[in-house]
């Protein structure tokens, strides 16, 4: 169960002082460095068990039936992302009512989706997207371009610092993922504008938090570049 405090690192409707308090509250407990700590403040309790399931290892999901209906989310898009740039797993596109779809060039990789978080219990999600560099995976918390109540960036932060806890800290690099430009209208994202205008306590708090932020940037029809800000 969150505390008051945890809750409000989960909303979006903040008043800016609000936001600028649980920055100053997150960077301090990054700061001390105490897992514990910052455990409560991100969950509310100390006391969480570690994901024991069936989960196999990166890379291991192998079939997508497809959706039957065209709208956009954040599970259809990550998976879409994953399963449309392995070529070994398309067989199934050409039934498939979503149409968000691209290809993904450069460095940056899509190895997986939908991973466990590391530690279970109640109102944990799970990791979005895990990107690969070289030797490098990156844990990454997602939004799509298209979203009734787009989502601050300081809540990214704390859904991805909550997620990754559990696992080892060399494990992965905790990192944030939105679209440069909204592919309708070709205007700035909102975590977009937000990232170019964000106070020097959030980037710091970034900063601190060791949270790489990557954009999707269109290189061509229906092909995108992760770019790494």
């Amino acid at each position: 169960m969150r505390s008051s405090l945890s809750e409000k690192l989960f909303k979006d409707n903040l008043t800016k002082t609000e936001e600028l308090q649980l920055i100053a509250e997150l960077s301090y407990e990054l700061a001390k460095g105490r897992p514990d700590t910052l455990k409560k403040l991100l969950l509310g309790t100390e006391q969480t068990a570690l994901y024991h399931g069936t989960y196999r290892g990166v890379g291991q999901h192998s079939v997508c039936v497809g959706c039957k209906t065209p709208r956009i989310t954040e599970k259809r898009l990550c998976r879409c992302m994953y399963y449309f740039n392995r070529k070994d797993c398309q067989k199934n596109c050409t039934q498939c009512a979503f149409r968000a779809r691209f290809q993904i060039v450069g460095e940056y990789q899509v190895v997986d989706y939908e991973v466990p978080a590391g530690c279970a219990g109640k109102g944990i999600g799970e990791i979005d997207l895990i990107l690969r560099r070289g030797e490098t995976l990156y844990a990454a918390e997602v939004k799509p371009y298209r979203r009734k109540t787009p989502e601050r960036l300081l809540r990214m932060a704390a859904e991805i610092l909550t997620y990754t806890l559990g696992y080892p800290p060399d494990k992965f690099q905790k990192a944030l993922l939105f679209f440069e430009k909204n592919p309708d209208d070709g205007l700035p994202s909102p975590q977009q504008l937000e990232y170019d205008t964000a106070p020097a306590e959030l980037l710091a708090l970034l900063k601190k938090a060791d949270i790489a932020v990557f954009h999707l940037k269109e290189a061509g029809a229906n092909t995108y570049r992760i770019c790494k800000l």
